[in-house]
């Protein structure tokens, strides 16, 4: 359930904008790791969904996934590490990371 914070300027009650946050960094993890041309962008996927979005202990969602744990330590390092490099180029830029994942693909070829 959302937080609600006062508005000091207003006195108004508002949603918390923070509540927001978690929902916008799992958005944008799916989105890297879909976008992503890495061999084992869908299996971080599939990791981080069980972890962050069905809540599973990291142990549990990596033996569900025939992973070990520093395996799947690995895979999410990996993940976390592209979505820090994409924000940080689409915040540079001002572009989304989907656009810019399109842009490094046309260059590479």
């Amino acid at each position: 359930m959302p937080r609600e914070t006062t508005n000091f300027r207003s006195g108004a009650t508002e949603p918390s904008r923070n509540a927001a946050v978690p929902e916008f960094m799992s958005r944008m993890i799916c989105n890297c790791a879909e976008a992503s041309a890495h061999p084992d962008a869908p299996m971080a996927l599939a990791l981080f969904q069980r972890m962050e979005i069905l809540k599973q202990p990291p142990e549990l969602a990596a033996r569900a996934l025939g992973l070990k744990p520093g395996d799947a330590a690995y895979l999410l390092t990996g993940l976390r590490e592209d979505v820090a490099k994409n924000l940080a180029l689409a915040l540079l830029t001002g572009r989304p990371s989907r656009e810019i994942y399109e842009q490094k693909e046309a260059n590479n070829e």
